[in-house]
């Protein structure tokens, strides 16, 4: 079975994102569609520090609708992957393209991500061996993290109900078609690599299968908008879920230029 990603993309279908399509069908309402193989589940992996120590998890997970994650026993996280993300959300990605996202969550939220995490420490998330069924190419200025935050948080802090929502940017010049405001609900080029940043890496292995991989250093989970200045675990409210999400396209196909996405 594949999943129609372009079409994900294009809200042609109405069902749910990440649905399974045939593929005679899929072909029928845009032929030479990208898809993502869903016969193959791609792996996902977590890697954190608590108490000195180094802690990780990995295992595979199905292609879901937007959010869906099953938990990862022994945490109080959920993980899944899906096609679709904050790029087809706000009308920002490219019609031919697909989205690649991973994403994690919180099983109670009143409890902690990461129980005793370390001060300065930082959070990968990967996913690797997603493939789709022709040659493509990954946008990697593209990459990115959607933070969520609940409602009672921001409402506590006296914050608008549309500040429940903070982006982690890897290119200083994407707004995610005018919606990210540096300083305001984002943090451009907070993924670019260097002192105090993220790092994100998003490439086609040599086997042709795409690997997503975000390092979110804890800090940059407090919300821009917290009046707590501190990033000490404990001192700040986390977001309840968070996901990483990546372009990719065809190849041969060309980005859109930004001016092109925020018309």
């Amino acid at each position: 079975m594949l999943i129609p990603a372009a079409i994900v993309m294009l809200g042609l279908l109405a069902g749910q994102p990440g649905v399974s399509v045939p593929t005679e069908k899929a072909a029928e309402v845009a032929p030479g569609l990208l898809l993502a193989d869903d016969t193959v589940e791609p792996s996902v992996s977590i890697r954190w520090t608590a108490r000195g120590a180094e802690r990780a998890w990995s295992g595979s997970r199905a292609y879901g609708a937007s959010d869906d994650a099953t938990p990862v026993e022994g945490t109080n996280l959920r993980a899944g992957v899906s096609l679709g993300g904050t790029r087809l959300e706000v009308g920002a990605g490219h019609p031919r393209g697909a989205l690649l996202r991973v994403q994690i969550r919180k099983v109670e939220t009143g409890r902690a991500l990461f129980s005793g995490v370390d001060p300065g420490s930082s959070v990968r998330l990967e996913v690797r061996g997603v493939r789709f069924n022709q040659a493509v190419a990954v946008r990697p200025g593209s990459a990115m993290v959607h933070l969520r935050y609940s409602l009672g948080d921001i409402e506590a802090c006296s914050l608008p109900a549309d500040a429940a929502s903070q982006f982690l940017l890897s290119d200083p010049a994407d707004t995610l078609g005018g919606v990210a405001r540096d300083g305001v609900n984002a943090r451009a080029d907070a993924l670019g690599g260097g002192p105090g940043r993220g790092r994100a890496e998003a490439v086609v292995e040599d086997d042709g299968t795409v690997r997503l991989t975000v390092d979110i250093p804890y800090g940059l989970l407090r919300h821009l908008r917290d009046p707590w200045a501190s990033e000490l675990p404990g001192t700040f409210f986390e977001p309840v879920r968070l996901h990483a999400e990546v372009e990719v396209l065809p190849v041969g196909v060309e980005p859109l230029p930004p001016a092109v996405l925020e018309d």
